[in-house]
């Protein structure tokens, strides 16, 4: 009999053992750092990755970007990349995910300008000049937001057609920045915020007028209900973070 006491006894220890290995275990996926995915506009890498430092520093949910032009990123979207949060140099790209109900919380979030650069010994001085270059880049026109502005913009002061054959066309508007960087063109047309990330080797000539243009906007959504993805949306819109996209040239909505 107190062998048999003895087996059951032992039997319940184990099960209990293995109870709270489990738990343990358990206890761990649940504590286990999260990753948020998040596709990111070219133009909004340098502030983003210094927004993401401060943001590790408060929180264990690791998040990978993927920067792209706004085209490429929405089709991404559109054939089933995983994404759980959406920052768009284009109202167009951002509005075509929304329409397909992938979109919870949703805002416009920060403004920019459209400029004309050149290299630091280039001899380009206004937008006037560039019928007296040979090369100029500028954004894809179908994926990148940036060369539709640009397109949008030269077609409004009517030198569409006659610098069409000058164009270089790039991947992105990080790309435009590192062809002129580099001298390998004559001028080309960016965002504000990227030329100032590279004020040493390129200068700002010249503006294009906000009639020119449609406004360039980055709305920002969500794509996941997840309380992580929900938590790093709400420090996106903190007053903190704004002030860092400020400190880029961004304008805030």
């Amino acid at each position: 009999m107190k062998r048999i006491l003895f087996l059951i006894s032992l039997i319940f220890v184990l099960v209990l053992t293995a109870c709270s290995n489990d738990s343990k275990q358990e206890s761990k996926k649940e504590t286990k750092a999260e990753t948020i995915t998040v596709s990111a506009a070219a133009s909004l890498q340098d502030a983003l990755n210094e927004v993401i430092e401060e943001y590790n520093k408060e929180s264990d949910v690791k998040i990978d970007v993927n920067y792209g032009g706004s085209g490429a990123l929405r089709e991404q979207i559109l054939k089933g990349a995983p994404v759980d949060l959406f920052i768009s140099a284009s109202q167009d790209d951002f509005k075509q995910v929304d329409d397909e109900g992938l979109i919870f919380e949703k805002k416009d979030y920060l403004e920019n300008k459209l400029v004309l650069i050149r290299p630091e010994d280039g001899t380009v001085n206004s937008i006037d000049d560039l019928k007296y270059v040979s090369q100029i880049a500028i954004g894809e026109v179908e994926t990148v937001p940036a060369g539709k502005y640009a397109k949008e913009a030269f077609t409004s002061l009517n030198l569409f057609d006659e610098l069409e054959s000058k164009f270089i066309y790039a991947s992105d508007v990080r790309a435009v920045l590192t062809y002129v960087a580099q001298g390998e063109v004559d001028a080309g047309v960016v965002y504000e915020t990227d030329a100032e990330t590279e004020k040493d080797k390129v200068d700002i000539v010249d503006e294009f007028g906000s009639d020119t243009h449609k406004p360039i906007i980055y709305p920002i959504g969500t794509l996941s209900e997840s309380e992580s993805v929900k938590e790093f949306y709400d420090f996106l819109n903190s007053d903190a973070v704004l002030d860092i996209f400020k400190k880029y040239g961004f304008t805030v909505e």
